[in-house]
């Protein structure tokens, strides 16, 4: 390996050196910039607003609050206390939760020096609330445990979004633990397209969701008008299971029955009657046939080009089969319609638990709305006694609107 000669060596030398010296200048100018920048920050921030906990429950983290744990289903407010400290005033221009667990409930401000506070219902519009130097401003948080997950711990956020620079967003945190000593499966009873003529039932399991409890169900308190509710307790080795059924009698009324069982249970500790735990229970009751699709909606049909409806007929009684001997259209104005119903599956006399429905909306309708029934008529009843007495006739509403093109 050779070895630079001193004429190189000073070349390469004079060349660092002048780098070195060519970049003193820049290296100041930047970090005067720097400074001159940062000089006018400090006066850009003046005059601004800026927030600041009061009484929080944690000084180390002011904007955090941990409730502990709560029993599942209850509601309670947070109000969070601030105050201006800035020099200028604050304009809250956004407040959302993250989740459906918590909500914006209220705001109020109390004017610094006294005076009558101002509350604020309305969280609508570019500004929602302004909050004058040295005024408070109390932030009501509602807290809905029914919208979480039970037996989990929960973090849910609340953001503030302000006008100022110096903390343009004030994220609340809130922690907290919905316990409920009862878990449910499925989690409601549902006794949808329970038909008329056999009822139906349905049945919810209940357990105890935390070992550390004793707490038992004893009896049903109340039930939505209409049910038959039945409490079966079992007993595996000292863990306790409950059976809720809740049935629909036969040839019970058409239409819809919300609400919930009501059951009595002891605390937590396995002592006392004053507990209540509640089933949601919803329940359908229809005709024994029905079709699918309970609605034949065609919506905006153009008139040069028609329109197709599928859907199927179904008996829904166990076992049961149907036939449609034919099909009609009552409606005030003529309506072009193909109706073609075809059996799944039939029996050796063309009976089927269930029946394809294409119908078609001919081209060439004119202009207009579309409102009627589409008839299908059965061999045998259809269920739920009109006032006519019981029918064979499955009358399901149709509506479109036809339009040129």
């Amino acid at each position: 390996m050779r070895t630079p000669s001193l004429p190189l060596l000073a070349a390469l030398s004079a060349a660092l050196l002048a780098t070195l010296t060519a970049c003193r200048p820049a290296d100041s100018q930047g970090s005067q910039q720097a400074s001159d920048t940062q000089d006018s920050a400090a006066p850009a921030a003046r005059g601004q607003g800026l927030l600041e906990t009061i009484d929080p429950q944690d000084p180390a983290r002011p904007r955090f609050h941990d409730f502990g744990e709560l029993i599942y289903g209850d509601r309670l407010t947070w109000p969070v206390r601030f105050r201006n400290s800035g020099e200028g005033p604050l304009k809250i221009l956004n407040a959302q939760a993250a989740c459906g667990c918590t909500r914006l409930a209220g705001m109020t401000i109390h004017p610094n020096g006294g005076g009558p506070s101002r509350e604020i219902r309305s969280f609508r519009g570019d500004v929602i609330a302004t909050v004058p130097p040295g005024a408070e401003l109390e932030v009501s948080i509602e807290v809905i445990t029914a919208f979480t997950a039970p037996n989990q711990r929960k973090l849910a956020l609340f953001r503030m979004t302000t006008d100022s620079d110096l903390e343009p967003y004030v994220t609340l945190e809130l922690g907290f633990l919905p316990t409920r000593p009862f878990m449910f499966a499925p989690t409601e009873a549902r006794l949808l397209n329970t038909p008329t003529s056999h009822g139906g039932k349905a049945r919810v399991k209940i357990i105890v969701d935390r070992k550390e409890t004793l707490a038992r169900i004893l009896g049903v308190i109340s039930s939505p008008e209409g049910l038959v509710v039945d409490l079966v307790t079992e007993s595996f080795g000292g863990e306790f299971v409950w059976y809720v059924d809740v049935s629909v009698d036969p040839l019970s009324p058409l239409g819809v029955t919300r609400g919930d069982v009501v059951l009595q249970t002891t605390n937590r500790d396995g002592e006392g009657d004053g507990g209540r735990l509640e089933v949601p229970v919803i329940a359908q009751v229809v005709p024994d046939v029905v079709l699918a699709k309970p609605l034949i909606t065609l919506g905006a049909v153009p008139s040069s080009q028609g329109a197709l409806f599928e859907s199927e007929l179904n008996a829904l009684v166990p076992g049961a089969k149907i036939k449609v001997l034919e099909t009609r259209v009552d409606s005030a104005t003529p309506v072009p319609l193909e109706i073609v119903t075809t059996p799944i599956q039939p029996d050796a006399d063309g009976r089927a638990a269930a029946w394809s429905v294409r119908i078609t909306m001919l081209p060439g309708a004119s202009p207009g709305f579309v409102s009627g029934d589409v008839v299908f008529v059965l061999d045998e009843p259809v269920g739920g006694v009109g006032p006519d007495g019981a029918s064979t006739e499955l009358p399901v509403r149709l509506s479109g609107q036809v339009v040129e093109g």
